[in-house]
């Protein structure tokens, strides 16, 4: 069942132990489709309530959804939103990293889809890289 669309997240503590953060990656990130990124209404919603959820459940959820077997459209939009995300938290002014960190210490997860066969994982894997520091070596450019 998904959330009222009110604009504003409930707090994660009330959330059941990140269900409702696992919900909205799901929702954000589902494995069929026709467009390799979320719906751009829902992706800016999801953004808007960054500030109010919790890193530690986020971070894990749209990490699963980058897991080698998942289909690549899934990836694709996991990685669409954690581009969101990293922008949305370089924006913030209370000087927060919890989500570059964890993704920076989870690099070796998206370098490979830096070079990906398919440019719609390809391209927001660089963008997630290059938002977070890393350079993506010039042997994956196809």
């Amino acid at each position: 069942a998904a959330a009222p669309s009110s604009g504003a997240a409930p707090p994660s503590a009330s959330s059941g132990g990140g269900d409702y953060e696992r919900n909205l990656i799901s929702e954000l990130c589902p494995p069929g489709g026709m467009k390799a990124e979320p719906p751009a209404d829902k992706l800016e919603e999801f953004a808007r309530a960054v500030p109010s959820l919790d890193p530690d459940l986020v971070c894990p959820a749209l990490l699963d959804a980058l897991e080698e077997g998942n289909p690549w459209i899934m990836r694709a939009k996991a990685l669409c939103v954690i581009d969101a995300v990293l922008k949305v938290e370089r924006g913030l002014e209370s000087g927060t990293s919890a989500y570059s960190d964890f993704f920076h210490a989870c690099a070796a997860e998206i370098e490979p889809l830096g070079s990906h066969a398919r440019p719609s994982v390809r391209g927001p894997a660089r963008r997630v890289l290059a938002e977070l520091g890393i350079a993506v070596g010039a042997a994956a450019e196809p």
